[in-house]
């Protein structure tokens, strides 16, 4: 289950949390659906820091940029767009076609 409680992050999502802060608002952010309400969050399974919205979008560091990271609501795929083509039925192709126009 993921946390927000800043008190459960180590010293090693500390620091990913604080790149992705300063990340946020530079030009180096390639978040095209980030809305709202966007908080800092942490996957103790995964080890993943990233933000979320109120709408469940996510965005996480890729290298050096901050960008959407996103899950096929078909399948369950998941990965940064440059991950998203994957074997998958017609409800896959119209979702990577979808985040691929916005």
């Amino acid at each position: 289950m993921n946390t927000n409680d800043l008190m459960d992050f180590g010293y090693r999502e500390l620091h990913a949390a604080g790149r992705i802060l300063l990340t946020l608002k530079t030009k180096n952010d390639e978040t095209r659906f980030l809305g709202s309400q966007v908080k800092l969050e942490f996957n103790p399974n995964s080890g993943n820091v990233f933000l979320v919205d109120d709408d469940f979008n996510v965005a996480m560091m890729n290298g050096d940029k901050l960008e959407d990271f996103f899950t096929c609501p078909e399948c369950g795929h998941e990965g940064f767009i440059e991950d998203m083509k994957h074997e998958g039925g017609k409800g896959c192709r119209e979702y990577l076609k979808q985040i691929k126009e916005n």
